[in-house]
């Protein structure tokens, strides 16, 4: 099998040749400096430096296309999700000492422990409560609606980048696109939970502006060749859902259902991308949403494969993961890493809805890279692969 046939299996409910391989890098993660070096792709500071001093974009561009390419294929996947550069239009940062950098008013740093550049207040500049008021929601709902961008997506001269280095290479990659259309309820402000109840005619507006952009979206990722498509976002934390799954039923549900329709009428497979803790809503989120697959599987919030067996997902649902991204891969030996990717791979492939090996999230800050590096090692003496290079 070839990679796009193999996940073709895998989301269509039937046996591959050996699992397929998904993942996710954080972008300027220290796991792709022994891979591509560091770059104004690959080192956070170094992009932040980059951009303050006036770096082209077509060259910012050139060097995201290299690393993610790079970084893929060293691992060897076979559906990989991208990211990108910023664009080409976003502001720039100042820079303003060694390691810190002014943008949009507020101030950053370079975290020392993570090498990665963040607010030097989160509490007070990131907060959901301080981005937008709810005045300015109900002005937004009140104004007419902006019209729908046209052209090519922001991200398709990337993604053409990377597609074009992955055929030359015979590379035959499943690219994953992600796109929400408003239904990621942990992000709502706290007012909107309020208008769920009291006026429920604004939450429905609202969903459906974000909704006509994300369906436009949709179709433009499909058509530069993103053939699986995620969607939703978190609902849940870790002891349940965030809005009950009465409100879930009427204002996120229709919603999926309706997104998962049109996914699957451009021919591309739809996957639900939400950790936390989703049984209170198991049919809903499961089962009438209409997802092929399902990804971010939240281990560490009780969704474990003796469960998602036990409650008959995992006959019915592709499962992407699920190794722990919160405590295997960040705190846990490598040794605990190859212990848990064979259990994974072995409940993965005795279960029929299918399974893609992907960490419970991606790999992020705090995923160390002698960790991941196991869990690939085993994967692929799991299947008789042969060793990582170098």
């Amino acid at each position: 099998m070839t990679s796009s046939t193999r996940v073709a299996a895998a989301l269509s409910h039937e046996a591959p040749d050996r699992t397929p391989l998904f993942e996710i890098f954080q972008p300027y993660h220290p796991i792709h400096w022994d891979i591509c070096g560091r770059t104004v792709a690959t080192d956070n500071a170094m992009a932040w430096d980059a951009l303050a001093d006036g770096i082209a974009w077509e060259e910012l561009l050139q060097a995201h296309v290299k690393a993610e390419f790079a970084v893929c294929k060293y691992f060897g996947l076979d559906m990989v999700r991208l990211n990108g550069p910023p664009g080409r239009n976003e502001p720039r940062p100042r820079k303003t000492g060694k390691a810190t950098w002014t943008l949009g008013g507020h101030k950053y740093h370079l975290n020392p422990r993570t090498k990665l550049v963040e607010l030097a207040n989160p509490g007070a500049a990131a907060a959901d409560s301080h981005k937008a008021t709810e005045d300015e929601y109900r002005r937004e709902l009140e104004a007419p609606e902006p019209p729908l961008a046209e052209g090519p997506a922001r991200q398709d001269a990337f993604l053409a980048g990377v597609q074009r280095l992955a055929k030359a290479d015979g590379l035959d990659w499943v690219y994953m696109g992600e796109i929400g259309a408003g239904t990621g309820v942990a992000f709502y402000p706290p007012f909107m939970y309020i208008w769920m109840l009291e006026e429920p005619e604004l939450v429905h507006r609202w969903i459906e502006r974000r909704k006509r952009r994300a369906f436009a979206g949709t179709r433009q990722s499909i058509e530069a060749g993103c053939t699986v498509v995620a969607i939703g976002g978190d609902c849940s934390c870790d002891k349940g859902p965030f809005i009950s799954p009465a409100l879930y039923r009427r204002f996120i549900l229709p919603v999926m259902q309706e997104h998962v329709a049109l996914i699957h009428s451009l021919g591309a497979k739809a996957v639900y991308t939400a950790d936390g803790n989703h049984w209170a809503i198991k049919s809903e989120f499961f089962f009438e949403s209409g997802i092929d697959g399902y990804k971010e599987v939240d281990k560490a919030a009780g969704m474990t494969w003796p469960r998602l067996i036990a409650e008959g997902v995992a006959d019915r649902i592709c499962i992407i993961g699920n190794l722990d991204a919160r405590h295997t891969l960040c705190l846990g030996s490598p040794d605990d890493v190859r212990r848990e990717v064979v259990e994974c791979l072995g409940y993965g492939r005795s279960s029929p809805g299918g399974h893609i090996l992907h960490a419970s999230h991606s790999v992020h800050e705090d995923v160390k890279v002698e960790n991941y590096r196991a869990a690939v090692a085993a994967y692929r003496e799991y299947f008789g692969l042969g060793k990582l290079p170098g």
